[in-house]
């Protein structure tokens, strides 16, 4: 009987990702923290790793500080890496903490075009429903103005430019 050989970091990667696409979460949080007790700056040759998927799994399960503390984890490998600056802005959206949410969201546009997949007017959006949450009145106009400029058939853009619109008065 031959015996099977110690994972490599590749290998329990891929096999987290794997999990991770059944879904199955138990044996992709087990993969990934074998991995990260392995290797904790461990990047995939795509630039992913598994601190974003924890940061991933975390938030689907409605656990959004640990979420944020495995997507900062992430952007430690990586200060730009898109999705998890997404996901961690997305957390603190929903936690209330608008200050953290729109520094992640503009330095995601501070990239630019060509460096980012996200379109400008998601993350114009998305500082604008901050400031909104805040009654930042002003400035939720100046954000929405400019999403609905990109994408002047949204709805919800003009509902927001609208109502930014009726309470500055």
């Amino acid at each position: 009987m031959t015996q099977k050989p110690d994972p490599t970091p590749a290998m329990l990667f891929e096999q987290g990702l794997s999990c991770f696409h059944k879904p199955d979460g138990v044996g992709a949080v087990k993969a990934f923290r074998e991995l990260i007790a392995m290797d904790p700056g461990y990047l995939h040759t795509d630039g992913d790793n598994p601190f974003f998927y924890m940061g991933k799994i975390h938030e689907i399960e409605g656990d959004l500080e640990q979420a944020i503390t495995m997507y900062t984890r992430s952007l430690a490998l990586d200060q730009w890496d898109e999705e998890s600056l997404i996901g961690r802005g997305s957390c603190y959206t929903a936690l209330n903490r608008p200050l953290d949410a729109v520094a992640d969201f503009k330095r995601l546009l501070s990239l630019g075009h060509g460096l980012r997949k996200v379109a400008d007017h998601m993350l114009f959006y998305a500082i604008a429903e901050n400031h909104r949450k805040q009654a930042q009145w002003r400035k939720a106009l100046t954000w929405g103005k400019k999403a609905l400029a990109d994408e002047p058939e949204n709805q919800r853009y003009v509902a927001l430019v609208k109502e930014a619109t009726s309470n500055i008065g």
